[in-house]
């Protein structure tokens, strides 16, 4: 009887090594901006369903999915949720993430995953109390609903960035907005961040992956100008689509450094 125990317990114990070395081999899906900022890219493009926020109602949204092999997600279906229009705005947003396939033994496999969007009406309120977001006016045409992403060269009107004031440019916003990061000026860091990103038909960016790295905090000062930015969306057969495009954005010490007083 001990003999048989002993053989049982080896061979379970064989099968769960087995199981956890298979499980190590698979690498879990990733949005292409990373976690990190594909969270913050979410609550920028949150917008508070009114009767929720009115009834202060807060909660979480589960939205599954599965992504297939080429990292397009497909078959969205809310899990789980607190309330039937903020579900709707959480299957918008989860919508809008790019994602990197699971991959097993470094090939890229089909995976059932899910997200969770948090909806707080406090902190919503709070936040549109300190900074309230800038919206597009009405526009002329609906957003098309099929959620494909076009390149700028197959629209018919490319979108441009949008500004209350008329009178204000995108080299100015630039110009204007952007901090020097204390890291990059004390190592005398300069160069040229490269973005890539998505203008969602709100007139916002997603995706943001960094193409062109400059370091010394300078990309993270990129992704925030960006990410303040506003667009006027592409549009297609009299629809306005989601646009792939790309910004670069040039971090210049000047004549003078850091230490002799430059002011960037």
């Amino acid at each position: 009887m001990r003999k048989e125990f002993t053989t049982f317990l080896a061979i379970f114990t064989m099968l769960v090594s087995l199981n956890i070395n298979v499980n190590a081999q698979i690498a879990l899906p990733e949005p292409v901006a990373g976690k990190s900022l594909t969270n913050k890219i979410i609550k920028n493009h949150q917008v508070y369903p009114q009767d929720a926020l009115e009834q202060m109602k807060s909660g979480k949204a589960v939205v599954e999915f599965t992504i297939g092999q080429d990292g397009i997600a497909k078959d969205f279906r809310i899990a789980k949720s607190f309330d039937d229009e903020c579900a709707e705005e959480a299957l918008r947003l989860v919508k809008m993430i790019e994602w990197k396939p699971a991959t097993e033994l470094g090939k890229p496999i089909e995976y059932h995953t899910d997200y969770t969007v948090d909806f707080s009406a406090k902190s919503y309120l709070k936040s549109e109390s300190k900074n309230k977001r800038i919206m597009l006016p009405e526009q002329d045409y609906p957003a098309q609903t099929s959620n494909r992403i076009y390149e700028a060269k197959e629209l018919y009107t490319q979108p441009k960035p949008y500004f209350e004031n008329k009178q204000v440019t995108l080299a100015g916003y630039l110009r204007t907005e952007l901090q020097y990061p204390e890291q990059a000026k004390q190592f005398e860091i300069q160069g040229t961040v490269k973005l890539g990103f998505i203008i969602e038909t709100d007139g916002r960016a997603s995706n943001i992956v960094v193409e062109n790295s400059v370091g010394g905090g300078c990309d993270n000062e990129a992704v925030r100008l960006i990410q303040n930015l506003l667009w006027t969306p592409g549009v297609k057969n009299d629809s306005l689509v989601r646009t792939r495009t790309s910004q670069e954005i040039t971090f210049t010490i000047g004549e003078r450094n850091y230490y002799d007083g430059n002011a960037y």
